[in-house]
């Protein structure tokens, strides 16, 4: 299934979240030991914590790596992601809408989406996975992520704000 991923570094992930599991439905964050990953996917890698109260999904930024705080131009560790992303062309409530899905079907969401940002004449292309984990191995609690980015040159420091329009190109399940 990880072939249906378009990067080979969050292949290399998929893989790795998948050994995880040891037999239960999905691994715990106890098992994810991020110096048995490549070097290269660490600044890429968020945790986020999923907060249930009652019905109602909350999520919330608990690790940040460097990509991210660059996109970000701070860090948005300890902030609810429904706080932090901007509104601008829907994509807090498309990344939200994600998380949600995933932790609905209990499984990994591989998806790939086009950025439009100001002051670049090529779209950039992010590739993204987002895997399930579950302190029990089973009630999905925390959600693992990392992105995987196409440009032609690096976007300026807080190009998150300089989204002008995003399109999903690519939404796969994969296995769990």
């Amino acid at each position: 299934m990880s072939d249906a991923i378009g990067d080979s570094g969050l292949a290399i992930l998929y893989r790795y979240w998948a050994g995880k599991k040891r037999g239960q439905v999905l691994p715990r964050r106890a098992d994810i030991d991020p110096t048995e990953l490549p070097g290269n996917l660490c600044p890429t890698l968020m945790l986020l914590d999923v907060l249930r109260d009652g019905d109602s999904i909350r999520l919330r930024y608990r690790l940040v790596g460097t990509a991210f705080t660059h996109a970000f131009a701070r860090d948005p560790t300890h902030e609810f992601v429904d706080e932090a992303l901007p509104i601008r062309s829907g994509y807090r409530d498309y990344i939200i809408n994600l998380c949600l899905e995933m932790i609905r079907i209990r499984k990994p969401i591989y998806s790939e989406n086009l950025f439009a940002l100001d002051g670049q004449p090529m779209p950039m292309v992010t590739k993204r996975l987002t895997l399930p984990l579950a302190s029990d191995g089973e009630t999905i609690d925390m959600v693992l992520a990392s992105h995987a980015y196409e440009y032609d040159h690096r976007p300026r420091e807080g190009y998150m704000a300089l989204n002008t329009g995003f399109q999903e190109i690519k939404r796969v399940v994969l296995e769990g």
